[in-house]
């Protein structure tokens, strides 16, 4: 394996780490005018996977209950330096999870471990939806010249984003 080749795996590493330690995601969505809506909702990433617990109240709920692609974008919580904070934005299909199926019960579970009680509080909410955010491909920066495009099933295929006008 040549340094680039390990560079580029020590990059996915740190990738996976970075995307399961999040908590919330700034979503851009689309309006059913057509235009770009950004929004927040806290998150999970489990088995290879975003998922949100929204409610109707929300414009970014329904926004992607009718229109499912859109934009996950994750930030690190305090950057040494804010034009070059790590950052990773995804490309998603989302998908609502039925609720009290076996998987949703799951996946609330999982949520209610990870972001706390408030999820217990809200889980009988009806107005509130859990959505599966599939990524698509993504973008991920650590600092300044480091981009990097992940794509291909799990976001394993990698490489750096070298553009040159």
């Amino acid at each position: 394996m040549s340094n680039q080749q390990a560079d580029l795996e020590t990059i996915k590493v740190d990738f996976s780490a970075f995307i399961q330690g999040a908590h919330s995601c700034t979503l851009a969505t689309t309006s059913p005018e057509g235009g770009p809506e950004a929004s927040y909702a806290p998150c999970i990433h489990h088995q290879g996977n975003f998922y949100i617990f929204v409610s109707e109240l929300a414009s970014h709920t329904r926004n992607l209950l009718d229109r499912p692609q859109a934009s996950l974008l994750l930030t690190e919580n305090q950057p040494r330096n804010l034009f070059a904070c790590k950052r990773a934005t995804l490309e998603i299909t989302a998908q609502p999870i039925e609720r009290d199926t076996p998987r949703w019960l799951a996946v609330l579970s999982e949520m209610e471990t990870r972001l706390g009680n408030t999820v217990s509080v809200i889980r009988g909410l009806n107005d509130f939806h859990l959505l599966e955010l599939q990524p698509q491909k993504a973008s991920y920066v650590t600092g300044f010249g480091k981009a990097y495009e992940l794509q291909g099933e799990q976001l394993q295929k990698i490489s750096h984003i070298n553009r040159t006008r």
